[in-house]
């Protein structure tokens, strides 16, 4: 019987009741943020006119293609596989035929999709979104993981992390005879081929998993060397970008920042990435609940925002009657790029087609088009 243990991190579980938990962990629980003497901000002066950070009005970034590209159309587990998770305990695997894969993001599903399990998934969580899974049925109810819901879809090994919940109901389809794993969840780019393999040898097929997670790297390398190829090298000129969390109807808005341990946040890694300033994180400002003039004071040439949570506030103009938002050069230019919820921070398969299409409707690139030279193409993201 294959043996594989995986090390186990001391993080505690987290639990949240709102989509892309993973994503407002941190933020729900932080403080709100306090204006001192205000950040030193680049002087838009020095800045070239061709500079993106002048760029005008609003873009919408779509991936180009709706659903996630198997690595194959057969995969062959090699079963049974005992596979200890974030919890310490040891589970066997010994059926892959009906999967349930769900976090606050959809990472987990999107991984068991690209390694061609995607038939053998019988239901959702809120942020598995793409063609091919978004009419499975939804397990959660409110965000929450809903008991009866998984029960009746009759699972034969259910993928989680600690970023949905309650743990009651995780640990109930446990007590119920039901193979639950509890993963790392990737926090960042560079997790993503770790927890790529985790999921592919917990599926019975390691090989296949160093497979993709080749391929993936390659691509992830290359999508991420091209944008760096089209930013601004000059600091006068790089887009300074902030990410709000808005749910207008619920009366939260948030912006995103680094986390309370002071390390950088999820918006700033995606920005560290796209080859813009993160602004809060510059100024070391903590994810938490927008004020006017802590906005106002981080002047940000652009908003990041989820698709929904823009739709939530009415919109551009609806965005813009915000306190403080349209008294920001972004405001002031409508300069707003929204992503769907389903996409944006899901960090897997997709993520090079996410930092992609976040990148042209940044800088107004088509990236297919965009060559790169065998120094750029080797050095990736060193």
């Amino acid at each position: 019987m294959p043996d594989v243990k995986v090390k186990n991190s001391t993080r505690m579980p987290r639990f949240v009741s709102v989509p892309l938990a993973a994503v407002l962990a941190l933020v729900l629980t932080s403080c709100a943020l306090f204006v001192g003497e205000g950040p030193n901000v680049a002087d838009r002066s020095l800045a070239s006119q061709e500079s993106p950070r002048f760029f005008e009005g609003p873009d919408t970034a779509l991936l180009k293609s709706a659903d996630i590209e198997p690595i194959t159309d057969n995969p062959e587990p090699k079963l049974p596989v005992t596979f200890m998770g974030m919890d310490d305990v040891e589970v066997e695997i010994t059926d892959t035929s009906r999967i349930l894969a769900l976090d606050g993001t959809g990472s987990l599903a999107s991984v068991v999709w690209a390694l061609g399990f995607g038939p053998n998934v019988v239901g959702r969580d809120l942020t598995t979104g793409w063609e091919s899974a978004k009419d499975l049925p939804l397990v959660m109810d409110n965000h929450t993981l809903n008991a009866e819901s998984i029960l009746e879809l009759n699972p034969t090994v259910v993928l989680t992390d600690y970023s949905v919940g309650p743990y009651d109901v995780q640990l109930q389809m446990r007590n119920a005879g039901i193979p639950v794993i509890f993963f790392d969840g990737a926090e960042d780019i560079d997790d993503i081929s770790r927890l790529i393999g985790d999921v592919a040898t917990a599926l019975g097929v390691p090989e296949l998993g160093d497979e993709y997670v080749t391929e993936f790297q390659k691509t992830l390398d290359e999508t991420i060397a091209k944008i760096h190829s089209i930013a601004p090298q000059k600091e006068e000129d790089k887009v300074r970008m902030v990410f709000l969390y808005m749910r207008g109807r619920a009366g939260v808005y948030y912006m995103y920042g680094n986390n309370p341990d002071g390390s950088t946040g999820i918006a700033g890694i995606l920005i560290e990435q796209l080859g813009g300033v993160d602004v809060a994180g510059e100024e070391n400002w903590t994810s938490g609940n927008l004020t006017a003039e802590g906005l106002m004071n981080l002047e940000p040439d652009l908003y990041l925002m989820l698709t929904l949570g823009l739709e939530s506030v009415g919109g551009v103009e609806g965005l813009l009657e915000v306190p403080g938002t349209a008294q920001t050069p972004a405001g002031e230019r409508k300069r707003v790029v929204d992503m769907s919820d389903y996409e944006m921070f899901t960090w897997g398969p997709r993520t090079p087609e996410v930092l992609s299409a976040l990148a042209e409707a940044i800088y107004h690139v088509d990236l297919d088009t965009v060559e790169l030279d065998e120094r750029q193409a080797k050095a990736g993201r060193s």
